[in-house]
């Protein structure tokens, strides 16, 4: 098992009621297991945050990993024991 420091943003962070928790995955595991896990402990409303209707990661979802943006794209980079994951669900409005 490996463990993860995740760093809640926006909207995500009022519903895990947290700026940041430890997320423990299997090794192997990438950046879309991370936000299955992150969806399965907090529900729908997370999952709404998380992905799109399809099951992707979300447009609007910003995802760093140790610093470095990653893009939806390769929502499959592996991830490592002690690594930062920060997500920044996008705010719109006017």
């Amino acid at each position: 098992m490996i463990k993860v420091t995740v760093h809640h943003y926006n909207m995500l962070r009022r519903l895990a009621d947290q700026a940041r928790e430890q997320v423990e995955l299997p090794e192997g595991a990438d950046v879309l297991d991370a936000l299955r896990a992150l969806s399965d402990r907090y529900g729908p409303a997370a999952a709404e945050l998380l992905f799109s209707s399809t099951g992707e990661p979300a447009s609007h979802l910003v995802v760093f990993v140790n610093g470095q943006l990653t893009l939806p794209s390769v929502a499959v980079q592996p991830l490592a024991d002690g690594d930062e994951l920060k997500l920044l669900p996008a705010i719109s409005g006017g």
